[in-house]
């Protein structure tokens, strides 16, 4: 008696050089896309967070600026980093050129007019710039100063 095999072992069972290579193409493709959907993920977090960063140097510039005299308040150039203790090491990440511009207001900067106080007023504009992917970044925050302002009551009670 004779026993038959029950599996068939021709030649089409397996799988061609051409489908192999399909395969092989849509899975790379695959993976470069993964790769670079995370790549542009990791950018716009760390531009997110680099924006972040700016908003608050500017932020503790301008509550510098309101919490200065009048007669202090000067137009000038500096410069912060964006871990500002990592500047011993070397790992301080993006650096954040900050521009404090100090102007007269113009009457066009008043909504309405007569302003009578104009003369003693500063029309102050804190700007950031920092670079992130080649390409250069600006934030900035305006607020006016006025000779009679917050300030006064800060030194005239201490």
């Amino acid at each position: 008696m004779r026993i038959q095999n029950p599996i068939n072992c021709s030649r089409s069972s397996g799988f061609t050089l051409a489908e192999t290579m399909v395969a092989v193409l849509t899975g790379a493709v695959m993976l470069a896309a993964l790769y670079a959907s995370f790549a542009f993920g990791y950018g716009a977090v760390k531009l997110a967070r680099e924006d972040l960063r700016a908003t608050q140097i500017l932020l503790q510039q301008m509550e510098t600026l309101r919490l200065t005299s009048f007669s202090a308040i000067q137009a000038g150039t500096s410069t912060d980093y964006f871990t500002p203790a990592g500047v011993t090491n070397g790992c301080a990440g993006a650096v954040y050129t900050i521009t404090i511009t100090t102007n007269a207001p113009t009457s066009s900067d008043m909504p309405v007019q007569p302003v009578y106080y104009m003369s003693k007023m500063r029309k102050v504009t804190v700007t950031a710039t920092w670079t992130n992917a080649n390409q250069l970044r600006t934030r900035s925050l305006m607020t006016y100063a006025s000779q009679s302002g917050i300030q006064s009551y800060v030194y005239a009670h201490k």
